[in-house]
């Protein structure tokens, strides 16, 4: 069985011939191997290691195989003015005729949102409202091109923009302002959301009526550090629901990528009604193993999984037997049966090839179904 075969079952909920793995690296996961291993792409360093390829999005692709998205955003008349400080502060102001927002980024990260106040919130939901969505030119062969690199490897998966709290919450305000904007100014803030919802919708649309994918990634982030359960049955659940809706009415599935803690959402994430949860991770990383997981969620879901304990894979000098004996662990009777693809997730962490090929060495040991 290919790569390719072994997703598109899991992704199906059908048997496969041996348990699936896959990981994401970057430069920084790579920094401190051998030169042939650091001059590696992500899919020629997920052959080198021997795993299937569940590839997320343009997440390490070359621009030449980058897939197009199927959905433009098309805004109203506005100036953006970028600027970099000595120290590397990069200052980016929209300007547009509701109002000018601007955000700060300092070592990547962002240090002032661009809403900050109810003017902002205002400005904002214009922007977005007197903006649309409409069909990008050829697609499909950015996706062939793509696809084709990918082989019977594995799968390509279009990623979206979050929901509109969680990209509130990330992007645009950050949490306390998005709390404490929502508290006094609930009726503003909740038509924010509703506009965004509405163009996120008219986006779903595009994306899966036209991507050759069986199934699309929402990169949420979600987590309990971000939104209560009762804040995410009141907002997310209903926008997620919709964005679902949309895409099995075109045949397509949706697999939830969610990386914080996720325990005390999981009750109410099970009733959007979703094909699949990306990036759930146990402890001590994350809150939620995979056995909870299936209890809530129920045998039958597709759990693309983060990776171990941290302070076993990421552990200064840990040896082959004790990665080989967190894996035994891990992989119960009941997890082996489950529809599930471990994603080694090694993204910005410096890590040593030979972790990698010590899970390689175990599933080809033991990976048998």
């Amino acid at each position: 069985m290919t790569g390719r075969e072994r997703i598109h079952r899991i992704l199906n909920r059908e048997p496969v011939d041996r348990l699936s793995w896959t990981t994401l690296v970057d430069a920084t996961t790579t920094s401190q191997m051998p030169e042939p291993e650091r001059a590696m792409m992500q899919l020629d360093f997920c052959e080198r290691i021997g795993c299937d390829i569940m590839q997320f999005g343009n997440f390490g692709l070359p621009a030449s195989i980058c897939v197009d998205s199927p959905a433009r955003a098309v805004w109203p008349e506005h100036q953006v003015k970028k600027a970099t400080g000595s120290d590397g502060t990069v200052t980016v102001a929209t300007k547009t005729r509701w109002g000018t927002l601007t955000s700060v980024r300092r070592n990547g990260r962002l240090v002032k949102y661009p809403i900050e106040s109810l003017a902002d919130v205002r400005a904002g939901t214009e922007f977005r409202r007197h903006m649309r969505y409409e069909e990008a030119p050829n697609v499909e062969e950015s996706f062939r091109r793509a696809d084709s690199a990918i082989g019977d490897r594995g799968l390509y998966f279009p990623t979206t923009a979050p929901s509109p709290v969680q990209e509130l919450i990330e992007e645009q305000m950050g949490l306390a302002t998005f709390y404490y904007l929502l508290h006094d100014h609930t009726e503003e803030v909740e038509e924010l959301l509703a506009v965004m919802h509405s163009r996120r919708l008219e986006e779903y649309d595009l994306l899966t009526r036209r991507t050759p994918a069986e199934a699309i990634i929402p990169v949420e982030n979600t987590s309990s550090t971000l939104t209560s359960p009762a804040i995410y049955e009141r907002y997310s659940l209903p926008q997620l629901r919709d964005y679902i809706a949309v895409a099995h009415a075109h045949g397509k599935k949706v697999i939830l990528h969610m990386c914080g803690l996720l325990r005390n959402l999981l009750p109410v994430i099970r009733r959007t009604e979703l094909d699949g949860y990306n990036a759930m991770t146990p402890p001590t990383i994350g809150d939620t193993p995979f056995e909870y997981a299936l209890d809530v969620l129920g045998d039958d879901v597709v759990i693309i999984g983060g990776f171990l304990s941290g302070n076993v894979f990421q552990k200064p000098g840990v040896a082959k037997d004790e990665i080989w004996r967190a894996l035994d662990e891990l992989y119960t009777p009941r997890i082996r049966r489950a529809h599930l693809v471990l994603c080694l997730q090694a993204d910005g962490i410096p890590t040593p090839l030979e972790r990698f090929l010590a899970v390689r060495d175990w599933m080809e040991n033991y990976g048998t179904q």
